[in-house]
């Protein structure tokens, strides 16, 4: 066998990728090491039960554990998302749990479908072409609780899309999985709750044909507030964070986050938020309430006999006492305005609303809030002449004499507050009983009768005169 020789050259040139290559993996050793030590060693699971695992093998605290103590890491980074296979597997298993929480046959068959987050808004953009929810608004705008916009903003559906994890479709009765997102942490698993319980509803009490008792914005409200109460609540026992109220309100949050339409120039209006919130944060808290007087028999029971109005989700004593909203007289005025003018709106607003409007305009809460309880009944209508001039009139009644009275004086603290520039306080024409403003801006009569207030707004004296004249 012959022997290999090297010339000097390149035994010279081994020498030096030999030492190349030392070096490059001393170097590879010491990163590595370096980034080991960038991370804590794993904190083992403490042996009285203080964390639990969730379906999907995600640890969650349980209720009343104390939080981390280390300082929160800058960044946030999503888990890896799961599979299709292993988030279907999630949603079945996590459904059987949800049933069996909520006391209702599981739903066997459910479809579900993975859209990417640019599919969801174009989603949410058709949906809202044909919902046009921005027509909506217009009530909110005539009772101050929004500035008016004209054009009237869009629905902000790239930041309604940016919130959505899970999402139960009744029309095509499937539930939606984001691509990357849901159920990868502990609240896209309490989304993917919420959605399924929504299915169950659908399966058992056919959603799509639930009306309001009464055909009312306040009974309309009253309604969602049991049918969107109902999944918040439920995903609050399955975090066993029932009776945190602050964790009620955040489930609350993320609810209407995702599933009620934003807009972006009323991001910052405080009544708009409260809005949107009512039938999650209010509507859980009803929900709990039935549920302890009764239980789920209960909870299910008022499909059958829906709430009425928003005092009865507010007080749900009120509810069981089955006490229907009190009608309340507003005449037609249309021979008191004239030919040029015509009715628009009749409607009743409630103790929600009410308390809203008082509140957007009192320097304190607490008696604007106070003011609107004992609220039974009332009536608002809205006329417009062809010049868009409107005459509003708004009668509303109370359980008790002392009760209006409270009303009579919250809405006297309001009416110089309501419209720009300022109503001034005047001598109310010969024949009227209450009191009255009027100025640039307009005119507004308040009176009260016994148990009935009245409130007449109008775009000058003689017209406001005229119309509180008419009032029984």
């Amino acid at each position: 066998m012959t022997r290999t020789r090297f010339t000097r050259r390149q035994r010279l040139v081994l020498t030096t990728l030999g030492a190349a290559v030392v070096l490059v993996f001393g170097l590879l050793g010491f990163s590595i090491a370096a980034t080991l030590r960038q991370f804590p060693p794993p904190t083992p699971r403490p042996p009285d039960g203080s964390s639990v695992s969730s379906p999907l093998g995600t640890p969650t605290s349980s209720p009343g554990s104390p939080g981390p103590t280390s300082s929160p890491s800058p960044t946030v980074t999503r888990p890896a998302a799961l599979t299709q296979i292993q988030s279907a597997r999630a949603v079945q298993e996590i459904g059987r749990i949800v049933a069996g929480l909520r006391d209702l046959p599981p739903v066997e068959q459910i479809a579900v479908t993975f859209p990417t987050v640019h599919e969801m808004t174009i989603d949410l953009l058709q949906r809202y072409q044909e919902e046009r929810p921005q027509d909506r608004l217009g009530l909110y705008v005539l009772l101050g609780l929004i500035p008016e916009l004209d054009p009237p903003p869009l629905p902000d559906v790239t930041a309604q899309a940016a919130h959505i994890s899970s999402l139960y479709v009744q029309g095509d009765q499937q539930i939606r999985l984001v691509t990357g997102r849901g159920p990868t942490t502990p609240d896209d698993e309490l989304a993917l709750v919420r959605a399924l319980t929504t299915a169950l509803q659908d399966q058992q009490f056919d959603l799509a044909t639930l009306t309001p008792c009464l055909p009312t914005t306040d009974a309309l409200l009253a309604l969602d507030a049991l049918v969107e109460g109902d999944p918040v609540f439920v995903a609050a026992l399955y975090g066993s964070v029932e009776s945190d109220e602050e964790e009620v309100n955040r489930l609350a949050q993320m609810a209407a986050d995702a599933e009620v339409p934003s807009f972006a120039p009323l991001a910052a209006a405080t009544a708009f938020h409260q809005l949107r919130l009512f039938p999650y944060q209010e509507g859980a808290r009803f929900v709990a309430a039935v549920y302890e007087d009764g239980g789920w028999t209960a909870v299910n029971r008022a499909y059958a006999r829906l709430p009425c109005s928003t005092e009865q989700v507010l007080h749900p004593e009120r509810y069981q006492e089955r006490t229907p909203p009190q009608e309340v007289t507003v005449p037609d005025l249309g021979d008191e305005l004239g030919d040029d003018w015509t009715l628009v709106l009749r409607d009743t607003l409630g103790e929600f609303l009410t308390g809203l409007h008082l509140a957007s305009y009192l320097d304190d809460d607490v008696v604007a809030w106070e003011a609107a309880d004992g609220w039974a009944g009332d009536t608002f209508v809205v006329w417009q002449n062809e010049d868009g001039q409107q005459v509003l009139v708004w009668r509303l009644a109370w359980d008790e004499r002392s009760e209006a009275e409270a009303l009579e004086h919250a809405v006297a603290l309001l009416v110089p507050r309501f419209r720009t520039p300022p109503l001034i306080i005047g001598r109310a024409p010969i024949g009227l009983r209450g009191r009255f403003w009027s100025g640039p801006a307009g005119a507004a009569y308040l009176s009260r009768s016994g148990r009935v207030v009245t409130v007449v707004w109008g775009p000058d004296a003689d017209t406001v005169a005229a119309v509180a004249a008419a009032m029984p």
